[in-house]
């Protein structure tokens, strides 16, 4: 799966952060951008000089590209460690990425995507299970029905893999006989070292993916690009508890105003005190998880305008 194309390979070299650089990596809004004004691989091995003419960029700007482009060898190596522990990588350009996070996301889609796993359930649209990580009794069942339901209708369940909501769905939906899609924020190389999760990799019932380093560790800004995924991957995300403040918030206010995709929320018992707040921001009320299938055959919101923020929150600061 690391056999990657030429296309691929410079979006890697661009903004990948496998390994160190002296230069920031692109961001995912800069890269599109410049892959806009010129075919990135035509600036292979050219001198800042001939790059800062090609792109009719200032020299600083140049030599950052020149200087990116010039990790091939050391991104060999990484990606030759990661594929002996089964990681794969994908770019947006070639195969086995999931088109329709182009269409929703825009340029705030990641260029790159590392995963272990079904790579083909990636083809297909999920339901979002997400929730804040004070979480009763009554949040955990619900997560669990939802799940079920997604599950029953022919849908596998995508979720962020970490917080009690997200395991919750991922395990009622795997012990149902379907299959889940899991978002990562933190390491991917310690969650496969999972021996349950091990197991369902191996069935071909668990996909794990992460546009960060497999290596790195899990943070705040990692949750909040991992977010935006997720609901690029569903069909329906369904948010079974939320506070006013937090990640679970403001993923799901920053999905509804960007139109990521189609957001519900629960109203049954469990409910967290923004999910009504959500609601009157225009997400579905979902009171029975019967009712999902009834939200899965509506038809998705038009998708992103052009004000889209990129993974790591900031706007193209290239200077084109």
């Amino acid at each position: 799966m690391n056999m990657l194309d030429d296309d691929s390979l410079v979006a890697l070299a661009l903004t990948s952060r496998l390994i160190g650089s002296a230069v920031k990596p692109m961001s995912s809004r800069e890269f599109r951008e410049l892959r806009r004004r010129a075919d990135p691989v035509n600036l292979l091995g050219k001198p800042a000089s001939v790059v800062a003419t090609t792109l009719d960029i200032r020299t600083d700007e140049a030599e950052r590209i020149a200087t990116l482009l010039d990790r091939g060898t050391g991104l060999a190596i990484a990606l030759e460690k990661f594929a002996h522990s089964g990681i794969w990588t994908i770019a947006d350009c070639g195969g086995g990425y999931p088109q329709r996070l182009l269409q929703r996301l825009g340029d705030a889609a990641p260029v790159v995507l590392h995963g272990v796993g079904d790579i083909s359930l990636l083809a297909l649209d999920g339901v979002g299970v997400v929730g804040s990580r004070t979480v009763g009794p009554d949040g955990h069942e619900a997560a669990r029905q939802i799940a079920i339901a997604a599950v029953q209708s022919g849908r596998h369940v995508v979720s962020g893999a970490s917080g009690e909501v997200d395991q919750t769905a991922m395990n009622a939906a795997t012990t149902s006989d379907g299959h889940v899609i899991g978002v990562l924020a933190g390491s991917l190389e310690n969650a496969i070292e999972n021996p349950n999760t091990r197991k369902g990799i191996t069935v071909g019932a668990i996909c794990l993916v992460t546009p960060y380093a497999p290596s790195s560790g899990f943070s705040a800004v990692n949750a909040m690009g991992r977010s935006k995924i997720i609901y690029g991957l569903s069909q329906c995300t369904v948010v079974v508890n939320s506070e006013k403040t937090g990640a679970t918030w403001t993923g799901a206010t920053e999905a509804l105003k960007h139109r990521y995709g189609r957001v519900a929320c629960w109203t049954g018992d469990g409910a967290g005190p923004g999910n009504s707040g959500l609601i009157g921001l225009g997400a579905k009320p979902l009171s029975n998880p019967g009712h999902l299938t009834q939200l899965l055959s509506e038809t998705l919101p038009p998708s992103l305008p052009d004000d889209a923020e990129d993974l790591d929150g900031q706007q193209l600061s290239l200077g084109f």
